[in-house]
């Protein structure tokens, strides 16, 4: 006969040990540790700071105007020896001490220089007979024309001008037409001295008035 073989029997379990209350505290601690929460956003880092605006460099100043140099100064006037003296009122005033023509030519200017010598020959063309005479001390020297026994005019020298001096009767007077002459003889007209047959004239020869002379004698020795 066969004998089945037994199977072996299982061994005994070790009974589970009892977690004793010693142990639970214990697990407490070995419990795993919850992962700590998600860090929060990261604060987004700050804008930087605008960069600092470069400081414009200031314009630079103005060219220095450059002085201009002082004017120079004026000429030193030239002192004066001699204060300024008026014209004599008599040129010639010296009976002892008659002109020449050159002496007397010299006391004038050019320009009056030529209306003299365009009286004179005016006057020689009229056989005028030309001399120097003193008319006492408040005149001097003079030149004198005449023709025959009759007296033209004299021309002479005043306070430095030319002046020329006649006398003009009633009928002469009637020939010159005084509205067409200078102020300078409608003046001497006024202050004439005489009387209305015989009327005295003093024209200065210095410009207009050599031209009214001129006529003035015309009329003086007609045709």
């Amino acid at each position: 006969m066969v004998t089945r073989a037994r199977s072996a029997e299982p061994a005994p379990r070790a009974p589970a040990k009892t977690a004793s209350k010693h142990t639970e505290p214990a697990r407490a601690h070995t419990k795993a540790k919850s992962a700590p929460p998600p860090p929060g956003k990261a604060k987004s880092t700050p804008p930087p700071p605008p960069p600092a605006k470069a400081k414009s460099a200031p314009p630079p100043p103005p060219p220095a105007k450059a002085k201009s140099a002082p004017p120079p100064p004026p000429p030193a006037k030239a002192k004066k020896t001699e204060a300024a003296r008026p014209p004599a009122k008599v040129t010639f005033p010296k009976k002892s001490q008659p002109p020449s023509d050159a002496e007397f030519g010299a006391r004038l200017p050019a320009a009056v220089g030529k209306r003299f010598e365009a009286l004179r020959a005016l006057l020689k063309k009229h056989a005028a007979v030309e001399d120097f005479y003193y008319y006492g001390p408040r005149t001097g020297w003079a030149y004198r024309y005449l023709r025959g026994t009759q007296s033209l005019c004299s021309i002479v020298i005043l306070q430095g001008r030319l002046v020329g001096i006649l006398a003009l009767d009633a009928a002469a007077q009637t020939k010159v037409s005084w509205e067409a002459l200078s102020d300078v003889t409608r003046r001497a007209r006024k202050v004439a001295h005489g009387t209305p047959a015989l009327l005295w004239l003093d024209i200065p020869l210095d410009g207009p008035g050599a031209t009214d002379f001129k006529s003035l004698l015309k009329a003086k020795l007609g045709p």
